[in-house]
């Protein structure tokens, strides 16, 4: 049976299926029974009555970025891909944004009036998981997390009614989807706050030795108390780019984002410490408009390429933690693997209250990438992404960020905390008592 839907609706026989089951994750591999493609917001009611008819198992996409794969979870999958339009109103300072755009529709749509709202650190990935689970980014120390800025969204339930929630007529779902995650029903669009931006920004990156990691990162330490400062550390292999030295090249480095929102000569006096605290490699930091900044590691995330991921949320960064981050990064069997370490600003740590589990006590993001081309490296990657989780985890974790994770639902519960999850549980139960929305960071329905 072919369903009457404006977009498409792709079995495995049909073209463009093998595009559709493409996911950022280069190893997931999943062949559902049905993608929906939806062309509007109907189509994922009509999805939704056929999926419910015959006890099909459900899953969503949005940007298709998130690195669990949980996009292709269901045997029918609700695709939002092609719902990517972007309607700013810059006299109100709010966007309308649909449910399968990435931060490269909205940072575009909304630079053009001069105005943002904080999104993903890489232009490619999905609006809908990052806000859904949270969503970090650049402007996050000013203005908090994408979920603190979201005011609204357009939401299809389980059982297809069409339904718009805010703090005001649903305050309840409103709290929940804000880090909750997709357990409550398909967001076709969001409406979001937007802030103004300065024209030009301070970003780039600041090479140095794996060596020189704790001064360096004890500098930053020092800067953390600017809220325009929004810096992030990442252990990676030094790519073959311009700014970088042949001899630094496929080595090892320890490279800093040292992103300043505010004047760029401010900035670039403000950052001082970071070139006392040991001598670059390389500095390739420069005044640069926003939506540069959005896209300044682009090349270091491909789609297609293969991943595993962890996410580990810290009080402190010990001589201990360090010194094990140093060997991780030494060992590391890819080129293409990244162990970031981002300071968690006030704004996102004292934000206003959410269903998001992460801001209490935890001051470092720490997160492990590990990411390659070649499935015969399988079992080497996985094998160092296991030990580098082991290890950070062998010191004070006070949480995670669920969105970088392939969380089962034990660890689900741990993260959010049990009031926090009871809470989320009586949501859970209210919206979709069916547990049809169980693809995503699943929190189990009160019934269980």
């Amino acid at each position: 049976m072919r369903l009457a839907v404006r977009g498409e609706a792709l079995t495995p026989d049909d073209p463009g299926y093998e595009d559709a089951r493409r996911l950022y994750n280069g190893m997931i591999d999943r062949r559902p029974a049905l993608i929906v493609r939806a062309g509007g917001t109907e189509d994922v009611v009509v999805a939704l009555a056929h999926a419910r008819a015959r006890g099909i198992e459900v899953s969503v996409r949005g940007g298709g970025h998130g690195v669990a794969g949980l996009a292709l979870g269901g045997d029918l999958v609700i695709d939002l891909s092609a719902l990517r339009g972007v309607t700013v109103d810059a006299r109100e300072r709010t966007a309308v944004v649909g449910g399968g755009a990435t931060w490269r529709d909205v940072d575009q749509a909304a630079q053009a009036h001069g105005l943002a709202v904080p999104g993903g650190r890489v232009s490619h990935t999905g609006v809908a998981g990052l806000t859904l689970g949270g969503g970090h980014g650049w402007l996050s120390g000013r203005h908090g997390l994408t979920s603190d800025n979201l005011i609204g969204v357009e939401m299809v339930t389980a059982d297809g009614r069409v339904v718009s929630v805010t703090e005001r007529d649903e305050p309840e779902l409103m709290w929940a989807l804000r880090g909750g995650g997709g357990n409550f029903g398909v967001v076709t669009s969001f409406t979001f706050r937007l802030h103004p931006v300065e024209p030009l920004m301070l970003g780039g990156l600041i090479g140095y030795r794996v060596a020189d990691a704790p001064a360096v990162l004890d500098a930053l330490a020092g800067l953390e108390e600017f809220p325009d400062f929004n810096p992030a550390a990442i252990f990676m292999t030094a790519p073959p780019e311009p700014f970088v030295p042949g001899h630094v090249v496929g080595r090892p480095i320890l490279a800093v984002a040292p992103v300043w929102l505010g004047d760029p000569d401010a900035g670039k006096e403000l950052i001082r410490p970071l070139y006392a605290a040991a001598e670059p490699l390389f500095d390739a930091v420069q005044p640069m408009p926003y939506v540069a900044l959005q896209s300044m590691i682009d090349g270091s995330a491909q789609p297609g390429w293969r991943n595993r991921w962890s996410a580990e949320l810290v009080r402190a960064l010990p001589p201990g933690l360090v010194s094990d981050l140093q060997d991780a990064a030494m060992t590391a069997p890819s080129p293409l693997t990244q162990l970031v370490v981002a300071a968690m600003p006030e704004a996102v740590r004292n934000g206003p209250d959410s269903a998001y589990p992460g801001r209490e006590g935890g001051r470092y993001l720490i997160h492990p990438m590990a990411v390659w081309t070649d499935p015969a490296d399988d079992e080497a990657n996985r094998a160092w992404a296991a030990k580098v989780t082991a290890a950070i985890r062998g010191h004070e974790v006070t949480g995670t960020y669920l969105n970088l994770e392939a969380p089962d639902d034990d660890r689900v519960r741990w993260a959010m905390g049990e009031e926090r999850y009871g809470r989320l549980r009586r949501v859970k139960s209210a919206w979709d008592p069916d547990d049809v929305f169980r693809h995503c960071a699943h929190v189990r329905v009160i019934s269980e």
